[in-house]
């Protein structure tokens, strides 16, 4: 094989790699698709077994109280609360800060907020 002959294949096989798109030449990525929330499956717990999982307490007390769809949190100290929803499972850990928080943009059902069941309605 002559100089001409291997600079030809070299040449070619450089223009074969220029034109290959990126994703065939490695691994290609696992592209991830966002997820609805409504479409996830939930396991519910069962009323015959109780579940082995203790809902998280807020570390300090606090009084809570309901108006309307707003919810009230009245907390001596600064802490995280976490808010369950009906089945049990964690809704959201809200951040309270010294005296009186407003929660607001809930949405209609029964929550639990330290091991109390709170309904909005």
């Amino acid at each position: 094989m002559g100089k001409a002959s291997i600079l030809r294949f070299g040449v070619l096989l450089l223009a074969v790699i220029l034109c290959l798109p990126a994703e065939s030449v490695g691994r290609k990525r696992k592209i991830q698709k966002p997820r609805n929330p409504d479409s996830l499956v939930v396991a519910m717990p069962s009323p015959e077994m109780p579940s082995s999982r203790k809902m998280s307490t807020s570390a300090f007390p606090v009084q809570i109280s309901v108006t309307g769809r707003v919810v009230q949190i009245q907390s001596d100290h600064n802490q995280l609360l976490p808010i369950y929803n009906q089945h049990g499972v964690l809704y959201l850990t809200a951040r309270l800060t010294k005296g009186k928080n407003w929660l607001g943009g809930l949405p209609r059902g029964r929550y639990f907020i330290n091991n109390r069941p709170i309904t909005i309605n």
